[in-house]
């Protein structure tokens, strides 16, 4: 009868928990304008356990991550990037700090890629490196999404590298397989849900086939906007690699700008601005930056000057719009303001 009880009290309760799962939805996330900096590690993926610690209220301990760098993530208009016609569906662009620009279609039921392109490092002229899918994208996450939900999608295009061409097929398929409290070097996340996906990417080139293959997990917060942690084994067709990271400073999911997060608010007058005069900047009494920066839709840092300087020239920048950000002694971008030259 004891035993009888206890199931039928867990049978009341599970509804409960059911319906108390967190749920990841677009508001998750990322956005233009956004800056995320994360925290590169070093630490090798124990994949078998990872793959064991699946379920209901699990609890991810990641304290003791070794960051090996800290690098960022920038989400620009890909109108503004040099591939953008490569990618025409695609409504923001992600620029990691090795160049690479991926470009995402997002949406309130979809985050999918129409793939990417890197200029690849070496003697002029430089070789740039693209996978483009926008006749058939990646969907990679199906929103909103909670433990227990799978994803499946196929996708189809081509690759450009070192002068060749050549076509591409691939699959994903995702399991969102636990969530739980996960805890990081920088804090202790509740809710946390996490996914598990598997990547095979077949490339052909002069009737010769490889295959490329990708194991991802990546755990993300109802509470915040981007990835809180994500490591990866990859497989590029000739070696092995593990990526891991964790977000240093995720931005709440009902913030839609640095400048609400950080306190820190900076302001350009005039803007729009006619090419080569002098913008008049100014920021909030008591913010404390070392440095301003102009950045292109590219990412690309054009010029730096001390934060105490009140007055940003435009001469030499073309037409276009650009991303002013104010650096903290740090190194972070805690804080941004867009404008346009004419």
């Amino acid at each position: 009868m004891r035993t009888l009880s206890t199931l039928v009290f867990l049978s009341l309760l599970y509804p409960t928990i059911v319906t108390a799962q967190p749920d990841i939805t677009a508001l998750n996330m990322p956005m233009l304008g956004d800056v995320t900096t994360i925290g590169l590690c070093s630490d090798p993926i124990d994949d078998e356990a990872l793959d064991a610690a699946v379920g209901a209220m699990q609890t991810w301990d990641f304290s003791g991550l070794t960051e090996q760098s800290q690098q960022q993530f920038t989400f620009v208009d890909p109108s503004g990037t040099p591939w953008a016609s490569d990618f025409p569906a695609s409504n923001l662009c992600g620029i990691s700090w090795d160049g690479s620009h991926s470009y995402y279609i997002t949406g309130s039921d979809v985050l999918a890629t129409e793939g990417n392109a890197l200029v690849v490092p070496g003697p002029e002229p430089q070789d740039t490196s693209k996978l483009v899918l926008a006749d058939d994208p990646e969907n990679i996450l199906a929103l909103p999404y909670s433990f227990g939900d799978f994803n499946s999608d196929t996708f189809s295009g081509y690759f450009e590298a070192s002068g060749f061409a050549g076509t591409v097929e691939g699959s994903i398929d995702l399991e969102v397989d636990g969530y739980g409290t996960l805890i990081l070097p920088n804090g202790t996340y509740e809710d946390v849900v996490r996914y598990r996906f598997e990547r095979e990417q077949t490339n052909t080139l002069f009737g010769s086939t490889t295959t490329t293959t990708k194991t991802q997990w990546g755990w993300v917060s109802p509470a915040h906007r981007f990835w809180l942690l994500l490591m990866e084994k990859d497989f590029n067709g000739f070696n092995e690699f593990d990526v891991v990271w964790y977000n240093k400073m995720p931005i709440g999911a009902g913030v839609t700008a640095l400048t609400e997060m950080t306190g820190v608010d900076l302001n350009l007058a005039p803007n729009p601005v006619l090419t080569g005069t002098t913008v008049q900047l100014g920021m909030s009494s008591g913010a404390v930056l070392s440095s301003i920066e102009v950045v292109d839709g590219a990412g690309r840092v054009l010029r730096s000057q001390a934060a105490g300087l009140q007055q940003l020239p435009t001469d030499g920048l073309v037409p276009g719009m650009y991303l002013v950000r104010g650096i903290d002694r740090q190194g972070n971008a805690v804080a941004h303001v867009r404008f346009i030259l004419q």
